[in-house]
């Protein structure tokens, strides 16, 4: 298994064999490989409001698509420049789960996957948010919270 720092009765269900992507009992955890540094991005299972798959590209080539055929107006030879950098979008467009919690989007960066797996990855992640919010809700019917204040203390 990958190695990170896990919560306390956190535990590994699943994870991708390149280690970029791991489900816990808690949270999704990302591994980001940088020039320099590695990261870790993570997202709560309770806190995820929704995921969907959406096909995402680098939105880059299209800047220079649409930035290129402006310059249209000046020389044709930047239509064909133009029409290069739409057809490097469209190439590079890929399917991604978007996990998307209250402060932050997760994209996962899961490629060349068909989308039936992608389907069960979603369906994985579904079960263990199911797991964790019966976990915590049994965990404060047990254990309920007392609020206490300064003023009561007084009092």
């Amino acid at each position: 298994m990958a190695v990170t720092r896990l919560l306390g009765g956190e535990r590994h269900l699943i994870q991708t064999v390149d280690k970029k992507l791991i489900l816990t009992t808690h949270r999704v955890i990302m591994r980001q490989n940088n020039w320099l540094f590695r990261s870790y991005q993570s997202v709560m299972l309770e806190d995820i409001t929704s995921w969907q798959i959406k096909a995402t590209g680098k939105p880059l080539y299209l800047a220079f698509s649409v930035v290129s055929a402006f310059f249209v107006y000046f020389n044709d030879v930047f239509a064909l420049l133009s029409g290069f950098f739409l057809m490097l979008y469209l190439m590079t467009r890929q399917h991604r789960i978007h996990i998307e919690a209250p402060h932050t989007t997760m994209v996962l960066p899961i490629e060349d996957v068909e989308e039936n797996r992608l389907n069960s990855m979603i369906e994985l992640v579904r079960q263990a948010k199911r797991e964790r919010v019966e976990t915590l809700r049994q965990q404060a019917e047990k254990q309920p919270i007392i609020f206490e204040t300064e003023h009561k203390k007084c009092a």
